[in-house]
Parts: structure tokens; C-alpha cells; sequence
């Protein structure tokens, strides 16, 4: 990756930095400071993309652009590792990222379906998909694997879950969800992880694939007679984006659909308007289907 330069539509995408707030970074602070290709296009170096990548990690935790942007790569990378949440990896997770870090990637697909097997689709979500997702996320950042190796995993899992939820029944009951990301959350494992997860509990599923515009969830879900709009939100975007999305997607969407966000991007959103349920869990799922179908709210009063 050394050699590769990445166009900003690229940095945007790696590194969830918008591309306002690299011009304004480099305005403001020489960093990053990206060369121009023969149509006088803005181009980034693989090293920067690194530091971009650690520097978002850490603007996550709380940090200010100002102060990283000055410090050096090592100097980076320690504070992320003083930072980063430490969370028990299984041996199963041991594993499967042991075999992606080694190079062997033909043996990772394999190692998957066996654990899908083993597990059983709804464990294998909550507790293989999950925590590897973390895993294989702070890997990238130590330096313990590359980009190349990050979306290969990503394609691997992607490509499982949609084989596993083809082969459920289609949900034909109650409630009706309409499942799909935010405009600009380019990120679909989460909503492949939703969507197993409420398919395993009957519930009627309409997807609508990523960055769905707002008017357009709105008309999915009015069309589609959905009583829920399921959104998975990753980090890529930042809370205040998508706190500000989804109180216009509040607004805009009939009192008698109600909003469900699950995902990384929510967590510390801790105010949301009436009728928007924030998940903190893939387990909260389950029991939150069963409770609507037991006792599904009278839409009319609403």
C-alpha cells in the first residue's frame, strides 16, 4: 500500500473523515498535505492514510484534530492503544484472526462456515461476527494486518450472511421492518447482521441495501406498510451526523412508524426524540420482535 495513492472519495470511505474536514485540516494544520494527479485531482499516499485512520480512532475517544494531527505515527499508535477499550477476545475470534493476519486467506472462508455450523446462525452472529468485527478493527490499527486483508474479511463475512439469510423462510408476520443505513453510512455487514438476527424471529424484512435517502426510507417504509425502520449506523459518519439524520428522518416519517438504530455510530447518542429506540446490542433483537409481537401497538392512537 505504500505506493498506492487514494483519490479523497477513497480517504473519505477508509477513514470517515468527511472531505470538508480534510480541506479544512489542511487549511488549517499542513496535514494532510496530498499531492495533485494529472487532472490536478487531490491524491493521498498509503501513509497517509494510516495516520488519517489513527487520528479518527482516536478523534472518536475524544481527542482534538489540533493535537494529533502535530504528533508522530509512534506517538499515534501509543495513544490508541492507551485508549482503545479492551474487550476478551474468544478463541474462536483468536483464530479466525490469526488465520487473516498469517496471509492464509484462502483457510478463512472455510474456518467461517465451520463456525456458522458450529454455532448456528443467531450465535454465530452475536458471537462469532460481532466481536470479530471489533477484533479484526483494532488489528488494522496495531498494524497486525492491512487494508487488503480488512475488506477480504469483510467480503468473506458478507458473502456467508447473505447465503444464511437466503435460506431462512421469508417472514410473513408481524412487525414489518424496513432495514437499510443512513445517506453517506456506506458500511452493510451491520445490516446483514440485523437482518439475520429478525428474520430468525419471523419478522417480515423489506431491505433496502445501504445510504438509502431519507425521503426514499420514508416512502419504503409508507409503501411497504412497515411498522419499523431498522437502521444499522457504523462509526464512519459520527454521532452528530447521525443524531441530526435521524431527528429529520423522525420528523418525516408518519407517528405511526416508529425508528430502531443499532451500531457503533449510536453509542454515546444518549437523547433521542420520542418514538426512536436506540439498540446497544444485537442481543436487545430478539426479545424486542417478541415483545412487538406480542403486543403490537394500536398504530391509530399514535
Amino acid at each position: 500500500m505504500a505506493n498506492t495513492l487514494f483519490s479523497i472519495t477513497e480517504i473519505e470511505c477508509e477513514t470517515g473523515i468527511s472531505r470538508d474536514t480534510l480541506r479544512v485540516w489542511e487549511r488549517r494544520y499542513g496535514f494532510p498535505a496530498p499531492l495533485r494527479n494529472q487532472r490536478s485531482e487531490r491524491v493521498y499516499s498509503g501513509k497517509e492514510l494510516e495516520r488519517l485512520r489513527l487520528i479518527k480512532q482516536l478523534l472518536d475517544r475524544g481527542m482534538r484534530p489540533g493535537t494529533l494531527v502535530k504528533l508522530d505515527d509512534q506517538k499515534l499508535r501509543q495513544l490508541a492503544d492507551e485508549h482503545k477499550n479492551a474487550v476478551p477476545v474468544s478463541p474462536d475470534v483468536e483464530e479466525l484472526l490469526e488465520i487473516l493476519a498469517s496471509g492464509a486467506s484462502h483457510a478463512l472462508q472455510p474456518r467461517l462456515e465451520a463456525k456458522l455450523l458450529q454455532y448456528g446462525l443467531r450465535n454465530f452472529v452475536s458471537e462469532v461476527v460481532a466481536p470479530m468485527n471489533h477484533a479484526v478493527g483494532e488489528a488494522w490499527f496495531a498494524g497486525k494486518i492491512g487494508v487488503l486483508d480488512e475488506h477480504y474479511y469483510s467480503e468473506q463475512v458478507r458473502a456467508l450472511l447473505t447465503t444464511a439469510l437466503s435460506g431462512q423462510s421469508p417472514g410473513a408476520g408481524t412487525p414489518r421492518v424496513l432495514l437499510t443505513t443512513l445517506p453517506g453510512e456506506q458500511h452493510g455487514i451491520g445490516l446483514l447482521m440485523v437482518a439475520c438476527m429478525m428474520s430468525l424471529e419471523g419478522a417480515a424484512i423489506l431491505s433496502l441495501g445501504v445510504q438509502t435517502p431519507l425521503e426514499e426510507i420514508v416512502r419504503g417504509a409508507v409503501e411497504g406498510a412497515c411498522d419499523i425502520v431498522a437502521l444499522s449506523c457504523s462509526d464512519y459518519m459520527g454521532r452528530r451526523t447521525i443524531a441530526r439524520q435521524l431527528v429529520r428522518l423522525r420528523k418525516l416519517l408518519p407517528r405511526d412508524i416508529v425508528i430502531w438504530v443499532g451500531g457503533r455510530g449510536v453509542n454515546g447518542i444518549r437523547f433521542m426524540p420520542d418514538k426512536i429506540r436506540l439498540f446497544n446490542d444485537l442481543q436487545q433483537i430478539a426479545p424486542a420482535i417478541q415483545a412487538e409481537q406480542r403486543h403490537p401497538p394500536d398504530r391509530s392512537e399514535m
